[in-house]
């Protein structure tokens, strides 16, 4: 890792740890605007370790990241028509990086990881078992929503440990926030979901970008 991505990783731990208190005090204005930077500075990390060039996944895993931030922005607000265009970005996301994951080669990682081929679609009924009584006219968006979302942290554990976690941290993340709306917030829940979200996107754009590096460390960073 260069002195430029560890500089990006530590303004993002700044960032981040400012978002997660200011969450914390109920300061919704200063924690959307540290949210605003977030997966910028993790798409600044991307092309400042690896490179646009560097790998077949790269461009999947940049331009997942940049309709998270979409997704971001528009959960920012609490018009439920822009709920809905949230859950649009990150669908995409989901896509983009089960795309990528392919390419890192998540088909034999779960092969040779087949109890994910049970676990988490087993996890998706159970969850949306859960939250279907409360869910109202959301249950057919969450449902499609959240077999993608299960799809993608399914993906991300056939191509590592790293990735697996974080995929699964940002699975964690979402199905949260699917819980608040069928039953409200409980006590911590918006910490809770921010600081996994955060880990989450963190742990998978430095394990992609690891990855990326040690199958092609001399053309990385070109």
């Amino acid at each position: 890792m260069t002195s430029s991505s560890r500089l990006v990783l530590g303004v993002y731990a700044a960032v981040a740890a400012i978002q997660l208190l200011t969450l914390a005090l109920g300061n919704q204005l200063a924690a959307n605007t540290m949210k605003f930077f977030l997966l910028p500075l993790l798409i600044v990390f991307v092309l400042v370790s690896v490179g646009w060039k560097s790998d077949a996944s790269t461009k999947w895993l940049v331009i997942g990241q940049f309709f998270a931030w979409l997704g971001d922005i528009a959960l920012m607000s609490d018009a439920q028509l822009l709920f809905f265009v949230g859950i649009a970005m990150f669908l995409v996301m989901q896509i983009c990086y089960i795309v990528g994951f392919f390419k890192l080669g998540a088909r034999e990682g779960v092969r040779r990881r087949k109890w994910v081929l049970i676990a988490y679609p087993v996890f998706w009924v159970v969850a949306n078992a859960a939250l279907w009584p409360g869910l109202g006219v959301m249950r057919v968006p969450i449902a499609i929503y959240s077999a993608a979302l299960v799809t993608m942290a399914l993906c991300s554990v056939g191509t590592g440990t790293m990735l697996g976690i974080g995929g699964t941290l940002f699975m964690l993340s979402d199905l949260t926030i699917g819980a608040t709306v069928a039953y409200g917030n409980f006590f911590g829940s918006a910490v809770f979901i921010m600081l996994t979200y955060i880990v989450g996107q963190l742990l998978i754009a430095i394990a992609w970008t690891n990855q990326i590096r040690s199958r092609a460390p001399a053309e990385v960073g070109v």
